[in-house]
């Protein structure tokens, strides 16, 4: 890992051959996997007393849950989907096949953001909690907003959601991309028909993003545990570090 910069960008670099691509996003996520791993490990050995608290329990489950989704998603787009037709085998090319994988992951990171890292006082976070606690299986992220000298709850849409969490404008069209192609829309499936025969380095792209979620995400977890800001830093190189860190930031393309 000598050119940490090049190598956070290369699944989006289209000058690279679509082969660099595709093993940057493997390598990317491989590397995500073992550190937020690690951390997950690390809470549950050195801090099984914690997870008794509900909104400490809550967050490893999140952690966990989008860990487990993102490896499925790494499996996929490795080894792809291959058919059997009259005795044969043959890889079925589908570079969206893991974006519901990808979409599940965002809204986990989403949810995450609006129960522990938005709310900006201890009253503002119980308001958040509770709500959520009752009214989680509508599916609606909610933030506390103060109005008139009074804390009330307002609602805030998944693909509104990303301007709380990035600060790039051209994340504004990220949701509506995952969304198109995980229902059965007719922008999804004519892109779907259409999409290159051969692989041109988009297949990574969706795993790449879930790995961008999933160190965003570890990230704020770590806020959580006592020295969290240093437990990456005693395991694991600056290199390794850097990368991790510039994914959690949903990097620009060089």
């Amino acid at each position: 890992m000598e050119d940490v910069e090049a190598l956070v960008v290369a699944p989006v670099n289209d000058k690279l051959l679509p082969e660099q691509r595709f093993e940057s996003s493997l390598t990317l996520s491989e590397l995500v996997v073992r550190m937020v791993t690690f951390v997950i490990c690390h809470v549950i050995v050195d801090y099984g007393e914690r997870l008794k608290d509900e909104r400490m329990s809550v967050a490893s489950a999140l952690l966990q849950r989008v860990t487990s989704t993102h490896l499925c998603n790494q499996k996929l787009t490795q080894e792809g989907i291959v058919m059997q037709y009259e005795g044969e085998e043959f890889e079925l090319h589908d570079e969206y096949r893991t974006m519901t994988l990808t979409r599940s992951v965002y809204e986990h990171l989403v949810m995450f953001y609006f129960l522990y890292q938005h709310p900006k006082s201890e009253e503002e976070r119980n308001l958040v909690w509770n709500y959520w606690k009752t009214n989680s299986m509508k599916n609606g992220c909610v933030e506390a907003v103060r109005e008139g000298g009074k804390l009330n709850i307002k609602q805030v849409s998944y693909n509104q959601s990303w301007k709380y969490l990035f600060d790039k404008d051209e994340m504004m069209l990220l949701y509506r991309h995952l969304s198109i192609h995980c229902h059965p829309v007719y922008d999804g499936l004519m892109q779907y028909q259409n999409q290159a025969q051969s692989d041109e380095g988009y297949d990574g792209i969706p795993l790449y993003l879930s790995s961008c979620f999933l160190a965003y995400m570890c990230r704020m977890f770590l806020r959580m545990i006592p020295n969290g800001n240093k437990l990456l830093r005693q395991h694991f190189s600056k290199q390794e570090l850097k990368a991790f860190n510039a994914l959690a930031q949903l990097p620009d393309e060089e």
